[in-house]
């Protein structure tokens, strides 16, 4: 079994093979830690799927959230306990890598795949010094993942565009409170989440607004008082979205997390589904391993355990969205006075209830708000 990607996604999924005795060899491209061009925000859902702590890379835990809209009428809500972990991606995703070791796993860095043939008997993957033979491939390659190239799958996924700056603020910040602005349009938002000692900052927008991405980010960081900040680093990346019956898997090829699209539309956060992607491709390919189906188990399941949850963010985002371009103020007062919404959104980052089953409680409002914005 080959898994290309030590992300949280590949580790997971190398993790829980190995655990159930299969030979698993991962591959990542660079050297363990390494910079990942992401906001490090981890909704404590995550940590519930995992068998280990993750308080060893957690900077910060966050319990407030700031809003504004494009800077102004801020307001602050208090989720009362913790509801996120913010980490930066190098040493947490060396933690899930070190823990796939642990469960027999064997990585390999700096392996940056080149090709992948596919040949009657057996899957050949050639890398930077080596080559390798697998009878199933998982593709944990990002969103512009070699694996699905080469195999012909994530076909269709939707795409969005963001920019992710590490800042070395001047000044303490909130260790508890992340911000968020609001008001772009037709959609997105702009993040600053704290982390020990810097600030991961940005901004997502809709692909064919990429070129805007780097001034929108600095007119954000302006507006918080961080425009002369230190910048570490700086990098744009896509996110790819999942919407209907996308191709992800063949007979011995899946992909799993940002490979797959398996995005939240509504936060645009993947880390949570990343996990989960690894844990049910584990269970697919276990089951095809002892002759019971092949990998396209992985797509059904994927269909029947993520999906409605993917749908109902969707579902979120329109209706939030949709509400803050046909009228920013009003949309955005609304959301600040309406105590149920806040609850069920905690809720759902903690991992004690759903978007799909928040959405169901909800349902009379969210209707309503959809017979506003028709």
């Amino acid at each position: 079994m080959i898994v290309v990607g030590a992300g949280p996604a590949g580790s997971t999924t190398a993790r829980e093979l190995a655990a159930a005795g299969v030979r698993v060899l991962l591959l990542e491209g660079e050297r363990l830690p390494r910079y990942k061009a992401c906001g490090g925000g981890v909704p404590l859902r995550t940590a519930r799927m995992l068998p280990f702590p993750l308080g060893t890379v957690a900077e910060a835990e966050v319990r407030e959230l700031e809003l504004s809209l494009l800077g102004r009428h801020r307001f602050v809500r208090n989720a009362g306990r913790p509801f996120a972990l913010m980490v930066m991606r190098d040493r947490f995703d060396a933690l899930l890598a070190e823990h796939a070791q642990r469960a027999g796993a064997v990585l390999r860095e700096a392996a940056f795949v080149r090709s992948i043939e596919f040949e009657p008997a057996r899957i050949r993957v050639r890398a930077d010094g080596f080559q390798a033979d697998a009878s199933f491939l998982v593709g944990a390659d990002g969103a512009r993942s070699l694996t699905a190239r080469a195999a012909n799958l994530g076909v269709g996924l939707a795409e969005c565009a963001a920019w992710e700056v590490e800042l070395r603020p001047r000044a303490n910040v909130h260790t508890h409170r992340a911000a968020i602005e609001l008001g772009y349009c037709p959609w997105g938002y702009a993040w600053a989440f704290p982390k020990a000692g810097r600030i991961s900052a940005g901004i997502v927008l809709p692909l064919e607004q990429a070129r805007a991405l780097k001034s929108a980010a600095r007119r954000f960081l302006e507006r918080l008082g961080l425009g002369a900040a230190e910048v570490e680093r700086a990098r744009g990346h896509k996110l790819r979205f999942r919407r209907g019956r996308e191709p992800i898997a063949d007979e011995r090829v899946l992909l799993v997390g940002d490979a797959a699209g398996l995005a939240d539309e509504f936060t645009q956060e993947g880390i949570a589904y990343a996990v989960a992607s690894g844990r049910l491709a584990a269970k697919a390919l276990l089951a095809a391993l002892s002759g019971q189906g092949d990998a396209r188990t992985y797509e059904r399941l994927v269909d029947e355990e993520l999906m409605p949850e993917l749908r109902a963010a969707r579902r979120i985002a329109r209706i939030f969205y949709g509400g803050l371009r046909r009228a920013p103020l009003p949309w955005f007062g609304a959301a600040r006075f309406l105590p149920p919404l806040w609850s069920s959104f905690f809720a759902v980052q903690r991992g004690e209830s759903t978007y799909a089953r928040e959405t169901a409680r909800l349902e009379p409002l969210a209707a309503a708000m959809e017979r506003l914005l028709r």
